[in-house]
């Protein structure tokens, strides 16, 4: 009974720094956190300061990036694609949105796994509900709520459910209300 325990907090203790986050020292707000870009055009820069080379521009606003450091007025952000660099503040905000990233599906004989580069969102989160649209690869839209396993999203005038795993933006034991 003993080991038994002992092996329960073992796990316990072993998979919960999966979840836990710091907060930032600056902000306050947990480390890392997805963020959004305000503009449509802003510039990545290898260091906390305008005088630091320009690594990245992205153009395009909305895009979802990752704060993985804090420091001052700036931020050090991730992309989708592991790039970082740093983005002063003023340019971000708390906005969640999201990038299509692959169409997976729970059912492996469903008869949407034959679309390669487009993933269907759903009127409810389940696979057997009404298909509202289909969003290719790199489709940006706004997270409005997530549940364990599924997001309802917005996508320009569409609203529908998407398989978490399917999107980038939002951490897999992230519930957002």
């Amino acid at each position: 009974m003993l080991r038994y325990i002992l092996l329960l907090t073992l796990i316990f203790f072993t998979n919960s720094h999966i979840y836990a986050r710091e907060l930032g020292q600056v902000s306050g707000l947990p480390v890392p956190r997805f963020v959004s870009l305000k503009s449509s055009e802003t510039n990545l820069r290898k260091g906390p300061n305008a005088r630091y080379p320009i690594v990245w521009t992205y153009t395009k606003k909305g895009y979802p990036m990752e704060v993985v450091a804090e420091f001052e007025n700036w931020r050090k952000l991730r992309d989708i694609d592991g790039e970082e660099g740093w983005v002063h503040v003023n340019l971000i905000n708390g906005m969640r949105h999201f990038i299509v990233n692959s169409n997976t599906y729970k059912d492996s004989d469903s008869e949407y796994t034959e679309l390669k580069r487009e993933l269907v969102l759903f009127r409810y989160p389940d696979e057997s509900s009404f298909p509202m649209v289909r969003a290719e690869l790199g489709v940006i839209g706004t997270v409005k709520s997530c549940n364990p396993d599924w997001c309802k999203v917005q996508m320009d005038e569409y609203a529908g459910w998407i398989r978490k795993e399917n999107i980038w933006g939002v951490y897999p034991e992230e519930v957002i209300e």
